[in-house]
């Protein structure tokens, strides 16, 4: 969200905002070469503008330093110095050298023959006089260039060696050390190497040399068409002691000073927030690995307790979804929001999406004002109500630090208001008692966060304690999942029947006039206000756009607590799975078996059954169960009674669906299957699907797993007691043949579970099978219990 700057509201800006400038563009020197370097060279330039008071603000005279430092530093590594090492000045002074044969030199005949004659008359010269030009680059132009690379190492490294102080390790990957080592790698170059020690020298001040000395030199050498590379070289010089950070005041003869532009101070406001918050939780060790996405102005943070931390996106200047057809686009300066967040889509358009919080910049001018721009309030709620976001926070870097006299206690800070405030200075909170509030949960808050010379603690602490707030906002959010509420049919049918055409609507235009199918369904993801009117049948699971658990997996209608046999065939029609059984894996099945049996316990509270359990014990035990019955724990006794009980329900109404108990009645045998399994130590990872066994287990290992079922023999080797059949001492069962009868009961549990029905008979040889007889002669629980003791 973009505003009018200050320099566009006053063209004499106040001491305030000087300071305040002057301290942006220093800082953002130090934070952009800590963590962003490549946007360095895009946020500073030369501009007209006034001198940077040195004096004034001397606490920033390192940042200024740095700043010309670095944007000088490519014309003269990248530009000026390869031109100079392409044509090197030197010296080439003509000398006469006696040397021997075969020479390399000009032979001097006349010298020569005049030697021989002198020194070996009357025989042939063994060496003769040659005249060489022996080159060296010892020049002037070459010790400046050198030390001018001296000069500009030494100065890097001074401030690479107040980083180390200061950040300890990070420096060891600071930006800074790459400069350092191509200052070295230049001063290798072979015809620079030996003039290291000399520049060196010059630039301790221990030669008679000075680098003063060396630019008139310099100058006075220079020849029209000879390398302008040297020129340019003086040039670079003059500008790097000269060149001084921009202030705030401009004018028509201005020199050129360095510095940010002022017509976007309240772009470099954001961007020195955003590196600042970059700096806090960099220096808290709170960043995530590889948190800084390249390109782009987002990054990864963990905050919170420790243990317990949620890991957040920061992004600057980045579109968000919105709702609205042909609205304008909302791009906050700075959005926070969870790195995982949940959302809701239908055929691929976005419907919700988990809130974060929307910050603003605002680098407007000093105001007297307690109360923020009203425009500017505006904007945010209207940004908030398009977006559908919930928290929002206006940062001022120059609003008044004292609260409205006359806002709402309950939207002030408690603590009491000091010199510099730490905290929102107050809220804008819509009216809950109003009847038009598009969203009577969403606030704003207005901070002060004034950027200081002498104020880096104190903006740390400010952007701290707003991490806390939007971690407070974002950490816990709701979890889409049904709430479903059924509402009384017969006052539904009063109310449907008192209300003139058109007819009550859902929250999709559609008409509702069963009051059986209406559900009040509350979304507390999008806030404890929200409930839509839908209907069961048409929306429940189907219609993304107001059922918002449709396309999860597992995802079910509600159910009405069933008070007659005939509901609860009814309801159970909204929990069995749809299509092929065989397609179905086994912890999707159990899982609907234990909606089932939740569903049928609410049915036996409703009706009674509870108050007389004790018949059905008794009639359980009367079925042949006798001892088996008592070791099963009290949740598989209480399910194998309401089996009998919902046998005794449907038979009394003729229904022709007995999956309910069949399900309980398998269920109690996977209960008791599980509890053995999941015992075995040394099961490989995915033995048991989703952590848990169920009744195709064993089956599925046998099948696809031989390390496991080997596992599984060698553990039942000692184990496994086959003789279960107390009227037949010579019958033994075996492991393969309870696994594959487990199985057949499985395939009945399935079919159950779907919306393809269970016959009384089918139901009745499935309780034998599992109670009392069938292929494992006790049936298949009683054996599990007798041959696999627990």
């Amino acid at each position: 969200m973009t505003d009018t700057p200050t320099s566009a509201l006053s063209p004499q800006p106040s001491a305030i905002e000087r300071e305040a400038f002057a301290y942006l563009q220093g800082r953002m020197v130090e934070l952009l070469l800590r963590h962003d370097v490549r946007r360095l060279g895009g946020s500073f330039a030369t501009r007209l503008g006034a001198l940077f008071d040195d004096e004034r603000h001397a606490a920033l005279r390192p940042y200024r330093e740095l700043a010309v430092l670095l944007y000088l530093r490519d014309e003269l590594l990248d530009s000026i110095l390869p031109r100079i090492k392409r044509r090197l000045s030197f010296l080439a002074p003509r000398e006469l050298v006696a040397e021997g044969l075969p020479p390399r030199g000009r032979i001097d005949w006349p010298r020569t023959m005049a030697a021989g004659l002198r020194d070996r008359p009357g025989e042939p010269p063994l060496d003769v006089r040659t005249r060489q030009r022996r080159r060296h680059f010892a020049t002037p132009e070459n010790l400046l260039t050198v030390a001018t690379i001296i000069e500009y190492r030494d100065a890097i490294q001074s401030r690479l060696d107040a980083e180390r102080a200061e950040t300890g390790a990070r420096a060891l990957r600071h930006p800074l050390r790459e400069v350092v080592e191509r200052c070295t790698r230049e001063l290798a170059f072979p015809q620079f190497t030996g003039l290291v020690r000399d520049g060196e020298r010059i630039v301790a001040g221990y030669a008679d040399t000075t680098t003063a000395d060396l630019e008139q030199a310099v100058d006075a050498h220079l020849l029209p068409g000879h390398n302008s590379a040297y020129d340019d070289l003086l040039a670079w010089r003059r500008r790097l002691a000269a060149l001084r950070m921009l202030d705030r005041d401009t004018a028509a003869d201005a020199p050129q000073m360095l510095g940010a532009d002022p017509a976007r101070d309240n772009y470099l406001y954001q961007i020195w927030l955003y590196y600042e918050l970059a700096e806090l939780l960099d220096r808290r060790g709170l960043l995530e690995p590889a948190a800084w996405e390249v390109g782009k102005m987002r990054l990864r943070f963990r905050w919170g307790a420790p243990g317990a931390e949620t890991v957040y996106q920061l992004k600057h200047d980045q579109a968000i979804d919105q709702h609205w057809r042909n609205a304008p686009g909302v791009r906050p300066d700075l959005y926070i929001e969870r790195a995982t967040r949940a959302e809701v889509r239908h055929n691929g358009a976005l419907i919700w999406r988990e809130p974060g919080y929307v910050l603003d910049a605002k680098y407007y001018k000093p105001r007297d004002s307690a109360r923020a721009p009203a425009g500017t309030v505006k904007r945010m709620i209207a940004d908030l109500h398009l977006t559908g976001e919930r928290h929002g926070a206006l940062l001022f870097a120059f609003q008044s630090g004292e609260r409205p006299a006359d806002a709402d206690a309950a939207d002030l800070l408690d603590t009491p208001l000091e010199t510099t405030l730490i905290g929102p200075l107050y809220r804008v909170t819509p009216e809950t008692a109003a009847a038009q509030v598009a969203r009577p949960d969403a606030a704003v808050a207005v901070w002060r966060t004034r950027p200081r010379i002498d104020g880096i603690g104190t903006i740390q602490a400010i952007l701290s304690a707003l991490l806390d707030e939007v971690h407070v906002a974002l950490q816990a959010p709701a979890p889409v999942a049904c709430h479903g509420i059924f509402i009384d049919s017969l006052s539904a049918g009063d109310t449907l029947g008192a209300i003139a055409a058109p007819t009550l609507l859902s929250g999709d235009g559609q008409a509702l006039r069963d009051p059986a199918d209406i559900l009040i369904c509350p979304k507390p993801h999008i806030g404890p206000w929200r409930a839509d009117l839908v209907s069961r049948a048409r929306t429940c699971c189907q219609d993304g756009r107001l059922c918002h658990i449709a396309g999860q997996a597992g995802a079910r209608p509600p159910v009405r607590p069933p008070r007659s046999a005939e509901d609860l065939l009814g309801e159970l029609q909204h929990l069995f799975e749809r299509g092929d059984p065989e397609q179905r894996d086994d912890v999707a099945v159990s899982a609907v078996a234990r909606r089932v049996e939740a569903l049928t316990r609410r049915f036996a509270e409703i009706s009674g059954a509870y108050r007389r359990i004790e018949v059905y014990y008794h009639r359980l035990r009367d079925m042949g169960l006798q001892s088996s019955f008592d070791q099963l724990a009290a949740a598989e006794q209480e399910s194998l009674a309401l089996a009998v009980f919902l046998v005794e329900q449907l038979d009394s109404v003729g229904a022709h669906d007995f999956s309910a108990p069949a399900i309980h009645v398998s269920s109690v045998l996977e209960v008791e299957l599980a509890r053995r399994v999941e015992a075995i130590p040394g099961l490989s990872e995915g033995a048991l699907p989703g952590g848990h066994a169920t009744l195709g287990t064993l089956m599925g290992i046998r099948r696809k797993r031989p390390d496991d079922w080997a596992r599984i023999r060698s553990h039942l080797r000692d184990r496994w007691r086959g003789a279960v059949d107390p009227d037949d001492p010579q019958y033994v069962l075996g492991l393969d043949s309870f696994v594959e009868a487990v199985w057949e009961i499985r395939h009945v549990r399935n079919d159950a579970a779907h919306t393809s029905p269970v016959p009384r008979e089918t139901y009745s040889r499935l309780f034998r099978n599992v109670c009392q007889a069938g292929p494992l002669r006790i049936g298949a629980l009683r054996a599990l219990l007798a041959a696999w003791p627990v």
